[in-house]
Order: C-alpha cells, then sequence, then structure tokens
C-alpha cells in the first residue's frame, strides 16, 4: 500500500525520472568499460609489451572518461532538478489541498501535525525520489553486470548469481523491521512538531503562570521516545550492512577459491579473473546501496503513506458541478429548517429565521447556544446537515465559493492578522485597493489614532498575528479590513468584544455608518451594543426561543429580558 501511495504521488513526474534515469544509466554504462581494459591489457599487452595497443587503450580511455564526466554533469542536474520539482509541486499541492479542507478538519487536526506532512514528510519524499533514480540505474547496472560475468565465465556467474537471493533476503527482512518504526518515527515527529507549536503560539500563558519547566519536561518526554526508534533503527541498519558484508566476503572468497582451478585447467585467463573480479566488486556496488538504502526507503515510504492519508481526506465543502457566479447579492438570507451537528453533538435544531436586505440582526444568549454556527453557515464554513440555506433565493451550496466570499465581510471573535505591515493587512480584503482607501477604511475604524503615532506608520511591521498590538489595536484593523471589503453581507462576531470603553464608542459609530444599506449579522454577548438592531434572535440550545426588536422584547418577560437585566445590574447602569 505504502508503495502504491508513492508510486501515485511522483507519479505526474514520470517522463523527468525516465530522462534522469536513462542518462544515469549512461553515465554508469561507461564505467563499465575499465574492468574489460583491465583484462585486455593483462592478457594482450603486459605479455608482448604491446606499446601501440596501450596508446589505442589510453586514447579510447580518454574518450569514454570525457563522454562520462559530461554524463556526470548532465545526471547531477537533472536529478537534483526533477527531485527539487517534485518537492515544491507536492508542497504546492498539500497547501492547495489544505485550503480546500472546512473549518471542521482544522478543529481535529493539529497545526503542527500539518506542518510536519509540509515540510519533513515531502523532504522524506524526496529523499526516496532520489533513491528511486539511483537504484533503478544500479538495478540495469547489475543486469548488465551480469550479462557481462556470463560472457566472461558461465560457471563463476552462476557461482554469484546463486548468492543474489541471501542479499534480497536480508535487504527484504530488515525493510519489514524498519518500516513499522520509521512510521511511528514520523508520527512522533509530528507530535513534536505539533507540541512545539502549540507552546510557542500559547508562549504569554506559559509564562504567566511560571510553567517553564513543566512545558521543558513534558517537551523532553515527547522526544525521549524518539531516540529509542533512531537507535534502535540504526542498530537494525547497521546489522542489515553486516549480513551484507559477510555474504559479499564469502562470495568474494568462492570466487577466488573456484577461479583458481578455472585458471589452472586454462577455462579462463588470468585477464578474465582480474575483469571478473572488478566486475563482482562493481556489482556489491547497488546490492550495498540497497543494504544501507533500508533506513531512507522505510522513512520515504512512512513519508508517503502520511501525505497519500492527508492528500485523500475529501474536502467537505465542495463546489456545485455548475456553480452560480455571485455577482453583486443583496443579503436576502433564510434559514428554511436548517439542522446542523458537529460529530454525534446537535447544534441547531430546525432553526428558521428570514433576515430580509439590509437588516441588522443580532444573535444573542448564553455560550454553546449555536450563534457562531448560524454566521459559519452563512459564510459557508460548514453546510447545513438538514432544510436549506439561500442567499437571495439560491441555496449557499450552489454559489460559487471564491465569487460567494467575495460578497461577505467578517470580523471575527479572535480577530487574525499576518505578520506583514499594517497596510498590507488592511488591502488584504481587496486585491488593488488604493493607499486612499486604506486610509479611508483605518479612519472609519478609528485605526488611524494610533497608526499616526507609529514611526513608519502605515508600514509598521506588527509581527505574527499583530504581536505588537494590543488587543483593542488589532480588532480595529480587522474591522477596517472588513470596512475596505466593502461587502453585501457583513458579519461581526463580537467585534467590540477587546475594546476599551472609548474605543469601543466610536467603533460603534463606524460600525453604524458602514452596516447602513448591508445585511449585518451581529453575534454579541454585551447586550447593550445592539439595542439598535432590526431584530434581535435569543438563542438557546440550537432553537430561537425570542425574536423581536429591544423594545418589543423588553416589553415580555424571557430570556432577553433577564439577560438584559443581570448584564445592567452587573455594570451599575440602571434600567433603559
Amino acid at each position: 500500500m505504502n508503495e502504491f501511495k508513492f508510486v501515485e504521488l511522483i507519479r505526474p513526474y514520470r517522463s523527468l525520472f525516465a530522462g534522469t534515469i536513462l542518462v544515469n544509466i549512461t553515465f554508469s554504462l561507461s564505467g563499465l568499460v575499465l574492468p574489460y581494459m583491465l583484462k585486455i591489457a593483462i592478457d594482450r599487452i603486459l605479455p608482448n609489451a604491446d606499446y601501440e595497443l596501450f596508446t589505442i587503450l589510453c586514447a579510447c580511455m580518454l574518450i569514454v572518461y570525457g563522454i562520462r564526466c559530461i554524463m556526470r554533469y548532465i545526471s547531477g542536474y537533472m536529478g537534483t532538478y526533477t527531485t527539487i520539482r517534485m518537492l515544491l509541486d507536492m508542497r504546492n499541492r498539500i497547501f492547495r489541498h489544505l485550503q480546500s479542507l472546512s473549518l471542521r478538519f482544522y478543529e481535529e487536526y493539529r497545526t503542527g501535525k500539518l506542518i510536519s506532512n509540509v515540510i519533513s514528510d515531502v523532504s522524506l519524499l524526496q529523499q526516496l525520489a532520489n533513491l528511486c533514480i539511483s537504484m533503478t540505474e544500479q538495478i540495469f547496472t547489475a543486469a548488465t553486470i551480469a550479462f557481462l560475468l556470463f560472457f566472461i565465465s558461465p560457471q563463476l556467474a552462476l557461482l554469484v548469481i546463486c548468492l543474489l537471493p541471501l542479499h534480497i533476503l536480508n535487504f527484504a527482512h530488515f525493510k519489514k523491521i524498519l518500516r513499522q518504526d520509521a512510521l511511528s518515527l514520523q508520527e512522533r515527529m509530528s507530535e513534536i512538531s505539533a507540541t512545539l507549536s502549540e507552546n510557542i503560539n500559547g508562549i504569554r500563558i506559559v509564562k504567566s503562570f511560571a510553567r517553564e519547566r513543566s512545558a521543558c519536561r513534558q517537551f523532553f518526554e515527547t522526544m525521549r521516545p524518539t531516540m529509542d526508534l533512531h537507535l534502535r533503527m540504526n542498530h537494525n541498519n547497521c546489522l542489515c550492512w553486516a549480513v551484507f558484508d559477510v555474504i559479499a566476503v564469502l562470495t568474494y572468497l568462492m570466487v577466488i577459491g573456484y577461479s583458481i582451478s578455472l585458471v589452472k585447467s586454462g577455462q579462463i585467463t588470468l585477464g578474465d579473473f582480474a575483469a571478473f573480479y572488478s566486475y563482482v566488486g562493481v556489482l556489491m556496488g547497488p546490492i550495498n546501496a540497497l543494504s544501507g538504502s533500508a533506513v531512507i526507503i522505510s522513512q520515504g515510504l512512512a513519508g508517503a503513506t502520511r501525505i497519500g492519508r492527508l492528500l485523500s481526506v475529501i474536502p467537505e465543502i465542495r463546489e456545485d458541478e455548475t456553480p452560480v457566479v455571485a455577482e453583486h447579492l443583496k443579503g436576502h438570507i433564510i434559514f428554511d429548517h436548517v439542522d446542523f451537528q458537529y460529530k454525534d453533538t446537535p447544534v441547531l435544531k430546525d432553526f428558521s429565521l428570514e433576515i430580509e436586505p439590509g437588516q441588522k440582526v443580532a444573535f444573542v444568549g448564553p455560550s454553546g447556544c449555536g450563534k457562531s454556527t448560524a454566521s459559519n453557515l452563512v459564510l459557508r464554513f460548514y453546510d447545513v446537515c438538514g432544510g436549506s440555506l439561500t442567499v437571495d433565493g439560491i441555496d449557499v451550496r450552489r454559489y460559487s465559493l471564491e465569487s460567494y466570499h467575495n460578497n461577505i465581510g467578517v470580523v471575527l471573535q479572535e480577530p487574525f492578522l499576518f505578520s506583514g505591515s499594517i497596510r498590507d493587512n488592511i488591502a488584504y480584503a481587496k486585491k488593488d485597493a488604493t493607499f486612499a482607501e486604506v486610509e479611508r477604511a483605518a479612519r472609519l475604524a478609528n485605526v488611524a489614532s494610533f497608526v499616526e503615532r507609529l514611526p513608519k506608520k502605515y508600514d509598521t511591521i506588527i509581527g505574527e498575528n499583530g504581536a505588537s498590538l494590543s488587543g483593542g489595536q488589532k480588532q480595529r484593523l480587522a474591522i477596517a479590513r472588513a470596512i475596505l471589503k466593502d461587502p453585501a453581507i457583513l458579519i461581526l462576531d463580537e467585534a467590540t468584544s477587546a475594546l476599551d470603553t472609548v474605543s469601543e464608542v466610536l467603533v460603534q459609530q463606524a460600525l453604524d455608518t458602514v452596516m447602513s444599506g448591508r445585511t449585518t449579522i451581529i453575534i454579541a454577548h454585551r447586550l447593550s451594543t445592539i439595542r439598535n438592531a432590526d431584530k434581535i434572535v435569543v438563542m438557546n440550545a440550537g432553537q430561537i426561543m425570542q425574536c423581536g426588536t429591544h423594545d418589543e422584547l423588553m416589553e415580555t418577560d424571557g430570556m432577553y429580558k433577564e439577560l438584559y437585566t443581570t448584564q445592567l445590574k452587573n455594570s451599575g447602569a440602571g434600567p433603559s
């Protein structure tokens, strides 16, 4: 199965591999001329002191090895180009595949393991591809040598050929042992990568709780088993080599012993023996390489298995065969008896709601009630499990993903920023955004107030996920990004949760302006921020408990009035 996955992964590069192998074979075959020339020198030149033949022999050698030097350069270049091209394309293919997978996949798969797939496993695959090029050429060379051995002495050739199965059995035995260890090692290394990534991302928490020692101990405990696996693999690899050496020495001794009687009886000459012995030495090269490559083959096949396993994950969110291009959506959203569950846990049950174009609709309720899930369904981060979700009368599953998402702006509860400049992060929402547009969005989101105080202003590099910014500043940048996009549908998932009181007022004013005329879904815990919503949807356990305006809901005893009153008491404000 591992071999099949490896073959499938390298299939697109078969022409490059074939060309590289052909050049390598030409290079290797040119090296087989020397032993036969040694035979000529021993049998004809040395006994007769034939300098004329010696001169011809030297000229032939120079020509052959001149060609060999050229072939060495071409084979080296083609081999490197082929494997590096495969490395680049494979990582690009995996990255594209990762982009196509749904959020559900990322919730179940650790980030560090994915990084290990893209970096470590593909590197192992490259090593195996290099080895395959080398081994294919060496197998062809070995077959050619076997023919030459029979040409020189069929009796000696049969003796050598009879011993070859011992080498094959030796390699097969240790390869089987090493394969499982190699797969276990790769899984361990991916876990280490995941732990490392998790620890670095959470370094502030680690330090704030003084858990550095604990983190170091946990990392060492994760690393320790890899040492045992490495040692065990090295032990088995050394045993494989040792067995090869024993069989090789046995082969040499048997060839010498049998050759004594053949030379004595005149069935072969001393030149034949010298050439035959040299060819046997050359033959041991590919066999030696095969024995020493057991670890590389096992690790490469383990990498191929893990890459194949990742690429075989079917994207949950898929485009329709004839997708509808969403050019200018109005934002008329209808949830029609929608059901959604995460694994076996129901999240939304018989959820029905209509949002008119341009309406501001707020989802409120306790944590885990399905507010964010409803917005994620609109974003089509997930697909409904039952019922339907339409936008402008068309099921969202029929829209092309790119055109559909181009009509939606979102500010998530935990804003994510890239490690570039402030300008780049705002302009991320629009490919051809001008600087004037970026400045306008920044001004509306109250970003300009702190950017203007920075030495490099909009060209300031903010670090990984905005490490140099405060939580409120990051949130405002995310809002500016959504404003620049100018979407038909705007989703605000706790968009003002990280802002201080002053910034919240300023940003809320900007949001009121940008929400005008477009469909807006607001997810909020602080109910004071949604009093002006056209419709407030009160949710609990995946169902709609109440629906209406702030004033309508406050006139009725129910969950909303209870939540609102409780928040007012906790904040120390009076009822309104």
